[in-house]
């Protein structure tokens, strides 16, 4: 696979600069083939690092025509501008008004690297995000649908034009500095007929049905059903080629049941970069959950939901498990926190029970640091950070902080490989970590049926006291005394880690000098 290309971006209230950077290339650095074996150290190169730091601002830079909607401007409203016949180059630049812009985007046209198609928000005097709002969002009647049934799938759409050639792919599109809401039921729109509709109980804030190189940056997306919804299907209409950075999504998902997620995709070489993740409403669905190939998950500060990152099998793009790449996963510099009693953190493998198109790879976690505030829990509430679907399913966790608020006890257990069904599985091994006196491999209350096997973790660093400078103040930077700075393990072969979060949607260089610190941050 080809990597992103990025075009500039907007500043709204990000406060500083944002990072750019680039997909996986498709390699397999521990060796893993299609059919999910492998070996236990890298043999080729690893995903490309994050590119310098960059300033990014909603100007027209491309060579088409700057598009300005706004008060004052050429184009008072989203729906005046030609969106169905954007072309490369063009911006269209959403200026911040008081009220929220209550209208529909759909995007196909086909942008290059050098020359994207941009929408993007100029933000208001206090650095206000314009507001793409899906309560009674209105539709421009020439907005050219893949089928007018999707019109119901999203608020903001990036898909294959109807009346374009089939083959015709939806390229190099770019959203950013957007605030966008409320594509969800109860709510109602008018369709591109003048027609009332609902959105469709999985609608998205941002729905990508078809697309390469699809950049997200700087939005903030809240009270959809999905955040995000990027994947509907393999083969010739994949998404291929997507960055997801520096947006703060949450409360996403619905109020009844698990289906909706911040953020649900199928797609092949996706990339999330310094992203604040909160909490999904009503605590229900995912934070992140991923059936694609090729992702990569770094520099993220990631709060709650059912699963944190839920990674699973290919449910409509299944050739997606010819590729290596969909066999082997990056999780590395992300804060993670679990402030309640919850599923496990990360979720390794499927959810189908047909395990022929289960994961049966790697996931290679580390310099992450993990944090369970569990100081509430009653008695048998317990947490486990990793979950595997089966034996097939291998984590290799290294340089990672995993602590917690109170030490654990064997009825209030903090477990590094949790169970579902009372089953637990997969091979997990641990190298050059700090824990918190008391986590346990397995669940120690009686009744789990142990099938897997946690290598590595009387090898780790264990503490009562936590290492971070104010884990109350979220300020998880290493303590002076603690026993983080110097001691990680080498990493291998793996990516670098060269760049920590910042909150919030910000990231500075890292640079642990000759020897690696544990965790998520540097010294």
């Amino acid at each position: 696979m080809t990597g992103l290309l990025l075009a500039a971006g907007c500043t709204g209230e990000l406060g500083g600069t944002t990072l750019e950077g680039t997909t996986p290339d498709g390699t397999t650095p521990d060796g893993t083939t299609p059919d999910g074996t492998t070996t236990d150290s890298p043999a080729a190169p690893p995903p490309p690092a994050a590119i310098p730091p960059v300033q990014i601002a909603c100007t027209h830079v491309g060579s088409g025509k700057d598009y300005q909607v706004g008060p004052g401007k050429e184009f008072a409203t989203i729906g005046d501008v030609p969106l169905e016949s954007l072309v490369a180059g063009d911006t269209v630049r959403i200026f911040w008004r008081a009220e929220g812009y209550h209208e529909k985007i759909m995007l196909g046209g086909q942008g290059t690297a050098e020359q994207p198609i941009r929408v993007c928000g100029v933000p208001g005097p206090g650095g206000e995000l314009p507001v793409i709002d899906g309560e009674g969002a209105t539709t421009r009647p020439e907005l050219d649908f893949p089928f007018d049934g999707h019109q119901v799938r999203g608020l903001v759409i990036v898909g294959h034009k109807h009346d374009d050639p089939y083959e015709l792919q939806p390229s190099h599109i770019t959203i950013e500095g957007l605030e966008i809401k409320n594509a969800s039921t109860p709510f109602r729109f008018t369709d591109k007929a003048g027609s009332a509709a609902s959105y469709a109980s999985n609608a998205a804030g941002i729905f990508v049905e078809r697309g390469h190189h699809v950049t997200i940056r700087g939005c903030e997306v809240h009270e959809n059903a999905n955040g995000l919804f990027i994947g509907t299907g393999g083969g010739e209409i994949l998404v291929e080629d997507v960055l997801i950075e520096s947006n703060y999504i949450h409360d996403n998902g619905s109020l009844t049941d698990y289906n909706e997620h911040n953020v649900y995709n199928e797609a092949s070489n996706v990339v999330y970069q310094f992203n604040r993740f909160g909490p999904t409403r009503g605590g229900n669905g995912n934070n992140i959950k991923e059936r694609s190939a090729g992702v990569v998950i770094r520099y993220n500060w990631i709060e709650d939901g059912a699963h944190l990152i839920d990674l699973v099998d290919a449910q409509e793009a299944t050739d997606n498990i010819e590729t290596s790449s969909f066999h082997e996963t990056f999780v590395y510099g992300n804060m993670l926190l679990r402030t309640g009693y919850g599923p496990s953190m990360i979720h390794y493998g499927g959810d189908s029970g047909q395990t022929e198109y289960y994961r049966k790879g790697t996931l290679h976690f580390f310099s992450n640091t993990v944090f369970v505030k569990n100081e509430g829990y009653r008695d048998y509430e317990r947490s486990a950070v990793f979950e595997a679907s089966t034996n097939d399913e291998r984590i290799h966790a290294r340089n990672n902080v995993f602590a917690s608020s109170q030490g654990p006890t064997d009825i209030r257990a903090v477990t590094f490989l949790g169970d579902r069904d009372n089953v637990a599985a997969g091979i997990l091994t641990l190298a050059g970590n700090w824990v918190t006196q008391g986590w346990t491999a397995f669940d120690p209350v009686p009744g789990v049926k142990v099938l897997g096997k946690v290598d590595g973790l009387d090898g780790s660093i264990f503490g009562v006291d936590l290492p971070f400078a104010s884990a109350q103040d979220s300020d998880f930077i290493p303590a002076a005394s603690a026993p983080l700075v110097g001691a990680g393990a080498a990493l291998d072969g793996l990516p670098a880690v060269e760049h920590q979060y910042v909150l919030h949607q910000k990231a500075n260089a890292r640079s642990d000098g000759p020897k690696l610190t544990i965790g998520a941050f540097g010294p």
